[in-house]
């Protein structure tokens, strides 16, 4: 799938973008701090990025029927973690009072919600402006079950058709339209790598140039770049395009080597590139292979702990 420079490199300037956005990432406050507070913030900084796993990780478990009350407590003895994203499909009832219960048993194991996935398909970068609308519509009330988990944000599916300048045009368009609805429930907007357009990284970076708003920001993917039936994009070159925007990094593996290296994933080269720009954020486990769901994501919390994004 080729992309045009002018459209895409010179005319945005996307590797400048990238570059401000990563100084200012680094930035320090101008000062005034007392001791306790430079110490902490030095603490911080310096602290390892936070780990967690996506409910979608279980999904075989969850269809043999489990409850999704006990995920917290599983996750946080189990896996050893203490962050989730949660898929809309896994679950099951999200009335307020199923909600509630959840909320008390994330609050019991001392687990907090990053983001929830509605997971309703393509809509909301549709060439039709009528199918754009209804997919903001399905969208809001998990903007309420967001808020109710404690999650930072919902994932949006920017899907679409049509050749890329076509579909980066509906996107910006959907995007625009989901804007004043996320801001106000204060809530992120984050973009999923599904594939197609979803999957490039030119196109990812160049909607964030134009959007420039902080309540959209990106998903990037340890294996989850293919465009077409027949092209990947470059993972490295696409992780070092989209951290600057970055909420949070999925860290999706599905096929493991015999010392422990996922199958067709660059680990070290992903991990420099996250590392370069001073991502702060979580890493966020899923677990897509054959066999059992809790050992293949354990050996994803091994392969973190290998290359963890804060040295």
């Amino acid at each position: 799938m080729s992309i045009s420079r002018r459209a895409f490199l010179a005319a945005l300037g996307v590797g400048a973008v990238a570059a401000r956005a990563a100084a200012m990432q680094d930035a320090k406050p101008a000062g005034g701090e007392s001791p306790e507070e430079l110490g902490a913030r030095k603490q911080a900084a310096a602290a390892p990025n936070p780990i967690g796993v996506t409910q979608q990780s279980f999904q075989r478990k969850f269809g043999e029927g489990w409850k999704v009350v006990d995920f917290p407590k599983f996750v946080k003895t189990q896996v050893g973690v203490s962050l989730v994203s949660w898929s809309a499909p896994l679950m099951g009832d999200t009335g307020a009072q199923s909600i509630a219960a959840l909320r008390a048993a994330m609050d019991d194991a001392g687990v907090r919600s990053v983001l929830v996935d509605p997971a309703f398909g393509a809509g909301l970068a549709s060439a039709d402006g009528v199918a754009r609308a209804s997919a903001v519509e399905r969208l809001k009330p998990w903007l309420d079950v967001t808020r109710r988990l404690s999650g930072t944000g919902v994932s949006l599916d920017l899907r679409g058709e049509g050749d890329m300048e076509v579909q980066r045009a509906n996107a910006i368009e959907g995007l625009k339209l989901v804007l004043p609805v996320l801001k106000a429930a204060g809530l992120q907007g984050v973009v999923k790598c599904l594939g197609g357009c979803t999957s490039h990284g030119q196109f990812l970076a160049s909607l964030m140039q134009t959007i420039q708003d902080p309540a959209i920001r990106l998903e990037p993917t340890f294996d989850s770049w293919r465009v077409s039936a027949t092209e990947e994009y470059h993972r490295v070159r696409g992780t070092e395009l989209l951290m600057p925007f970055a909420s949070c990094v999925l860290v999706d593996c599905g096929e493991f080597k015999p010392d422990g290296e996922p199958v067709n994933v660059p680990t070290r080269y992903l991990v420099q590139r996250i590392r370069a720009g001073g991502f702060r954020g979580p890493a966020m486990m899923q677990f897509k292979g054959a066999g059992d769901e809790l050992e293949g994501t354990l050996k994803i919390k091994k392969l973190l702990m290998r290359y963890p994004f804060r040295p």
